[in-house]
C-alpha cells in the first residue's frame, strides 16, 4: 500500500476562502502567512493510504474528501 501526506489548513472565514493544501509544512506556514494567518487554522500533517493509481484517484475525486473522509 503507497502513502500520500500533504499538509492543510482550514479556512476559518466564511468569506471565498478556499482551505490551504500543500506538500511541505514549511509551504504551507509560508502560504498562511501570505494569505492571513487568521484566517486559517495551524498547519496539520494528513496521510492517504492507497493501493493503485486509481485508488488514489478515487480518493481525490470523491466529494467531501474520499471516502468516508479517512484522511488521517
Amino acid at each position: 500500500m503507497a502513502t500520500l501526506n500533504y499538509w492543510y489548513c482550514e479556512c476559518n472565514d466564511d468569506s471565498d476562502c478556499y482551505s490551504i493544501i500543500a506538500k511541505t509544512k514549511k509551504e504551507a506556514v509560508a502560504q498562511r502567512t501570505q494569505r492571513g494567518e487568521d484566517r486559517f487554522e495551524a498547519p496539520v500533517k494528513k496521510t492517504i493510504n492507497y493501493a493503485d493509481a486509481f485508488d488514489l484517484f478515487y480518493w481525490a475525486t470523491s466529494e467531501g474528501g474520499g471516502r468516508g473522509c479517512g484522511a488521517t
